[in-house]
């Protein structure tokens, strides 16, 4: 049961989408909202401010700190006033939290105690990544203890999802995150294994373990790459949701052969619901 949702924002507008998301996500699910905006501590550091007012041509970089500090001040505010508005709007329960630090690494402790994490794709640059993931969603993806749900749309869609497994540690953990999912509306399941080798052998595990839960059920095979699998599967079945284990592999095997959580997250139809 999802009871208490962190969501994160930082005025942009994919972090918005995010925000919306939860709201509709928690009205849905009778939850509540903690919105948390983080203010970097790295754009606070002397050197960033510092190589800041040279490329200006400023006076030096100590007149600028409070300057700066403020206005990263008021932008979070009004980010976290955004959320608190819609949730009062629908009735939500909601808290917000402004912090200084790590941006990741606050996200992942506020985390600690929150049932899932929603986060807009992708972040304040998002015009320069042109859609890919950006660097604190996967830091936070990779660490955080809760399940995190990043998403490109402001509402639910259908109640039927994907449950992409392919055998691994964090897979097994999604497998039963896609129970408790499919049993509390009820909702359908399709349960995706794409590859060729040890496929049957995953479909095998899978089946053993669902066949002991009443739950609405499909399974699926598919070949090929991973990534293009899931999502292709996704946009083809018109699900609402895609749920996976989060980076199954080494970050040196990533880096060779990539990533299908990456790739899902960046071309994902639908949120996608990522769980260690």
């Amino acid at each position: 049961m999802i009871k208490r949702i962190l969501v994160t924002t930082d005025g942009s507008a994919s972090a918005a989408i995010g925000v919306r998301y939860a709201v509709a996500l928690a009205e849905r699910q009778k939850a509540s909202v903690l919105a948390l905006h983080v203010v970097d501590v790295k754009l606070l550091e002397g050197p960033f401010l510092r190589d800041l007012s040279a490329s200006l041509g400023a006076a030096p970089y100590v007149n600028y700190q409070g300057n700066i500090s403020m206005l990263l001040d008021e932008r979070g505010k009004a980010a976290l006033e955004y959320a608190a508005k819609l949730c009062a709007e629908k009735g939500v329960p909601c808290e917000t939290d402004m912090q200084t630090g790590i941006v990741p690494r606050v996200i992942v402790e506020k985390g600690e105690l929150v049932d899932v994490i929603v986060m807009g794709r992708a972040g304040e640059h998002n015009d320069f990544l042109e859609g890919l993931i950006g660097s604190t969603t996967e830091a936070v993806v990779r660490r955080a203890s809760a399940p995190v749900l990043v998403t490109g749309s402001d509402t639910p869609g259908a109640d039927h999802f994907v449950l992409a497994y392919d055998g691994s540690t964090h897979a097994r953990k999604a497998l039963k995150v896609g129970v408790a999912l499919a049993a509390q509306r009820p909702r359908k399941m399709h349960l995706l294994v794409v590859g060729e080798k040890a496929a049957q052998q995953w479909l095998a595990e899978a089946r053993e373990y669902l066949q002991s839960h009443e739950i609405d059920v499909a399974y699926v095979h598919k070949t090929g790459d991973p990534g293009e699998g899931i999502t292709g599967f996704a946009r083809e079945c018109g699900a609402g949701l895609i749920v996976m284990g989060a980076y199954g592999h080494s970050k040196l095997r990533e880096l060779v052969l990539g990533s299908a959580t990456s790739y899902a997250i960046n071309h994902a139809p639908c949120p996608v619901l990522l769980v260690r």
